[in-house]
């Protein structure tokens, strides 16, 4: 029976698609979004219902987080994750019949519905004078254990407002009633906003930790005050731990410099005949000893930036992993992982293979399969 409910509870929530609370009536009555959309109509219908009334045991709530991932170039790029905890077999069995939907976009409006988006990026393109889009969706599933996941993945062309050299992230989130559709999350719903590299947050109207903005819910947005957030270049930005690393090579470099100048200054001059006959009778010195594998290993990955670390990870494992392995080792969220191996493929610095409803990911000259090297020849 639980099983029946679950598909149920499933097939409704892609439906209604996983976006925040949005203030009633603002999408439907917007000029220019009200093309008959069923994501638009349903937003503004009184069966539209927060992710938490979707299901009659409020420990079988599924978790939604929205990952915002600020460009430089004024993108966004979101991440929209539903995980959900399934404890038995039909249980998971139902999750991947509608997984199997969600990601041949044979489900119910497509799944995850992306049209809420396009909905506010047409708006906010009229409203800002910015030509704005949403572009490369990607849609994928995965059941790791007794998790279950639902991910849709797009870029949000200009996103963010442009002022001199600062970066402002604010009139996107506009409705066309002058209020904000960002306007609450529900229980079990969380929104993460991270910045782009080289930028620090220089001013915000929410609270932030290392340029990261993360809120849980149960919280409701002021409709008077939107969320903004004001980005600056600056020489150091970046997190805490690139920070670290930074000041660790250059306290290193300057501990190294003033040993060996001291070396120099208490190194006792010699006769130049001695120091001839020195050099003659010399024995050649051992060579250094070779760093043990062990201390390699023993690096700290998080003085280096998120790709390094992936390809470091991908190195000590004979150049392949599976992507929940990457997952666990970095401590990162499902989602932070996704984009970050998607922008990476893209860039040629891996690849991924699709293996069941698992990626298989390896370096550029290694086989996924059977982790031989390619021949380059």
């Amino acid at each position: 029976m639980r099983s029946v409910v679950l598909s149920v509870v499933l097939m409704m929530l892609l439906c209604l698609g996983a976006t925040p609370v949005v203030a009633t009536g603002t999408v439907a009555e917007a000029e220019g979004l009200t093309d008959s959309t069923p994501t638009a109509t349903a937003l503004d219908s009184p069966t539209q219902q927060p992710l938490s009334a979707l299901s009659s045991d409020a420990d079988d709530m599924p978790m939604t987080t929205f990952t915002v991932n600020l460009r430089s170039n004024q993108d966004a790029e979101w991440v929209v994750t539903i995980e959900y905890d399934l404890q038995t077999e039909s249980e998971q069995t139902a999750f991947e019949a509608t997984a199997q939907e969600f990601e041949d976009g044979t489900a119910p409006d497509g799944g995850l519905s992306v049209e809420v988006y396009e909905n506010m990026a047409g708006f906010a393109s009229e409203e800002t004078d910015r030509e704005m889009a949403i572009e490369d969706v990607e849609r994928t599933a995965s059941l790791e254990g007794t998790t279950g996941t639902l991910r849709l993945a797009f870029t949000w062309r200009a996103f963010l407002e442009e002022d001199g050299e600062q970066l402002i992230f604010n009139d996107a989130l506009q409705s066309p009633d002058d209020c904000t559709w960002l306007t609450s999350l529900e229980e079990n719903q969380a929104l993460e906003i991270t910045t782009p590299r080289g930028y620090a947050i220089t001013s915000a109207n929410v609270g932030f930790t290392d340029n990261t903005v993360t809120i849980e819910g149960p919280y409701t947005f002021d409709q008077d005050d939107h969320v903004r957030i004001t980005l600056e270049p600056s020489a150091f930005g970046g997190t805490a731990w690139e920070l670290l690393g930074a000041a660790v090579v250059v306290a290193a470099a300057i501990i190294g410099g003033a040993f060996l100048l001291r070396r120099r200054e208490n190194t006792p001059t010699e006769p130049t005949q001695t120091t001839t006959t020195t050099e003659t009778t010399a024995q050649p010195s051992e060579p250094p000893e070779a760093e043990p594998p062990e201390a390699k290993r023993a690096e700290d990955l998080s003085l280096l930036a998120d790709d390094e670390q992936v390809l470091r990870l991908l190195e000590r494992n004979d150049g392949r992993m599976r992507q929940a392995k990457i997952v666990s080792e970095t401590n990162w969220s499902d989602a932070k992982v996704s984009q970050l191996l998607s922008s990476m493929a893209d860039d040629g610095q891996i690849t991924k293979l699709r293996i069941g409803r698992e990626n298989l990911i390896s370096l550029p000259d290694v086989d996924a399969l059977d982790g031989s090297k390619h021949d380059n020849e």
